[in-house]
């Protein structure tokens, strides 16, 4: 059975110049992975040049009660870019919202420890916050409605002291040594609700009720063209909360079997994925098949709803498809364990992003 080795996190990711390559089942200070010589190659460029060329990706994903959520935030240095993404699980209703943010020195906190991202724009206030030693995780966002879309609200805690709270840090090579992408994901449970108010009729508020989040941070020297896929799901099955994210992308290691950033939790226990294979033989919008070289992975998904959102900008552009639906199938734990279900909620997130 497939087996990557799981150490301590280190206290930096980038020591005297070169990435500190591995997998660890703490969080780090800072996901910062600054510093790293020669990245692009024999030709030398300063670190301040080759900085530049860092993006990150902040994500929260939510299932509470009939609805998911993704939270994306992209941090391209001389601007931000936020969206909220809302389905209804039952209906299919979907929602978008999205914000521009002007330059700031910041928007993706470095800090794993205690440190907050967020848009403060009045129509699109978005807020992603976490303090360990307070305890605490939140959402929070107010988004006002326009043609046609609702307004929205939401207010969503967790805690690091969840039972079922996980985490999980990797630093892999992105594709060649000479460059590595670094990756802070986290699941637990989740309580609040969701508050939605269609233009000219009362709003629909949820009653608090308990649910999963995935967090997951990325920081990587990106190339010119960048292309890829990642996968999360998250329910109860049998007893036991269940969650898990797994990608595919231009990044990539070459040395996948040894680096890569999938995960699996299960009760608060994390077990490191092999890599994976996604297809989908009859077309985007029918099933995909999702499949590894080690029996523990073996899953379709049924798309239900796509949301797509594309922008051009003048340092970047992009094209994201934000795909909502459901797993079935089967996937192993490290002690073995199987776990089979059928409508396991899901998001799927598509994207290619160019510079």
């Amino acid at each position: 059975m497939y087996n990557r080795q799981i150490n301590q996190a280190p206290e930096k990711l980038v020591v005297k110049g070169k990435p500190v390559f591995g997998t660890y089942t703490e969080h780090v200070n800072r996901l910062d992975i600054r510093g790293v010589i020669r990245p692009f190659g024999a030709l030398f460029m300063p670190s301040i040049i080759t900085n530049l060329r860092i993006k990150c990706r902040l994500s929260t994903f939510v299932k509470l009660g009939d609805y998911a959520c993704a939270i994306d935030f992209f941090d391209a240095k001389a601007f931000g870019y936020a969206t909220v993404f809302l389905w209804n699980t039952k209906t299919l209703q979907k929602i978008k919202y999205r914000s521009i943010m002007g330059p700031r020195r910041r928007f993706v906190p470095h800090s794993l420890d205690c440190a907050a991202t967020l848009s403060y724009r009045k129509s699109r206030y978005i807020r992603i916050a976490w303090d360990r030693k307070a305890n605490k995780f939140s959402i929070i966002f107010n988004l006002k409605g326009k043609n046609g879309r609702p307004k929205s609200n939401a207010a969503l805690i967790s805690s690091f002291s969840d039972p079922n709270f996980a985490e999980i840090t990797t630093v892999c090579p992105s594709p060649t040594q000479r460059r590595c992408s670094a990756v802070h994901t986290f699941t637990s449970s989740i309580h609040g609700a969701i508050t939605l108010k269609p233009q000219g009729q009362k709003p629909v508020t949820m009653e608090d009720t308990d649910g999963i989040s995935i967090f997951d941070m990325r920081r990587v020297y990106l190339r010119f063209h960048s292309k890829g896929t990642m996968l999360c799901g998250m329910g109860q099955i049998d007893g036991h909360q269940l969650s898990f994210r797994i990608s595919v992308s231009s990044h990539n290691a070459v040395d996948q079997d040894t680096y890569n950033h999938n995960v699996l939790f299960v009760d608060g226990i994390p077990t490191p994925l092999p890599p994976v294979t996604i297809t989908q033989p009859m077309g985007i919008s029918k099933t995909w098949v999702i499949q590894d070289m080690e029996n523990m992975i073996d899953l379709n998904f049924e798309p239900k709803s796509f949301i797509q959102d594309k922008a051009n900008f003048i340092a970047v552009r992009f094209d994201f498809n934000y795909i909502y639906g459901t797993f079935e199938g089967t996937l192993m734990d490290s002690n073995g364990h199987k776990y089979t279900f059928k409508k396991l909620d899901g998001i799927i997130k598509k994207y290619l992003i160019r510079l």
